[in-house]
């Protein structure tokens, strides 16, 4: 397997690894999205370097309603993709 196909295979499975994650039930504290999408960004790194992603919701993504956590996982999973495409055309 090459080692782009690799990354793109190692990305997928964290991001769908995520969305469940982050799928739950809201809590009626002040949701954060900055500190939320940073969690998921912080799992997301975790995954990638191999460990196994947690099947809890982030504590920062308490409050936060699924529809809005699925986005924030598309938007680290986007900006993950951006930065990978990046470091492979860069010689």
């Amino acid at each position: 397997m090459h080692k782009r196909t690799a990354r793109i295979s190692v990305l997928a499975a964290a991001a769908a690894a995520l969305t469940f994650a982050v799928a739950g039930c809201g809590s009626d504290s002040e949701p954060d999205e900055a500190a939320c999408k940073a969690a998921i960004a912080e799992e997301f790194k975790n995954v990638q370097a191999g460990k196994e992603a947690s099947d809890d919701r982030p504590s920062d993504c308490e409050g936060i309603d699924d529809e809005t956590g699925e986005r924030l996982v598309q938007e680290v999973t986007q900006e993950e993709m951006k930065g990978l495409e990046d470091s492979l055309d860069t010689p």
